[in-house]
């Protein structure tokens, strides 16, 4: 019985996390382009969102949403979580977005970790509500 209830839970979670994730993306990116008069840094700056949210989508369906039914997502899984979403965030940013954000931002690194952290914390802020 806890096995399937965990199944459906699981479905549950997956069905209204990933459709919530790319809803904020979208708004997120809509936002920041209302604020942005250049079109390169848009450009930049959308495609760095994008990237960013992607990473995280991935890494929630392929390695922490089974973690949780397990439950075993403790701190050093979500240690390996972000820097699996930061690997794949560096891999995909070009070199003139990376340029980009060093000059406006500072730290790529940084910079990299504060918008998965703020996506997760929104997302985490979202599901409470629902």
């Amino acid at each position: 019985m806890n096995e399937i209830l965990l199944n459906v839970l699981g479905c549950v979670v997956t069905a209204v996390v990933i459709p919530l994730i790319t809803l904020l993306g979208s708004k997120l990116i809509k936002w920041i382009s209302s604020k942005i008069d250049n079109e390169k840094t848009e450009k930049y700056i959308t495609e760095a969102t994008t990237i960013v949210l992607d990473a995280v989508k991935c890494v929630f369906q392929t390695y922490v949403e089974a973690l949780k039914k397990e439950g075993n997502f403790g701190k050093d899984a979500q240690l390996i979580a972000l820097n699996k979403a930061k690997d794949i965030v560096l891999s995909q940013l070009s070199e003139d977005i990376k340029n980009y954000i060093k000059t406006n931002f500072g730290d790529v690194d940084t910079w990299i970790t504060t918008q998965i952290e703020a996506s997760i914390n929104t997302l985490k802020t979202t599901n409470s509500k629902v």
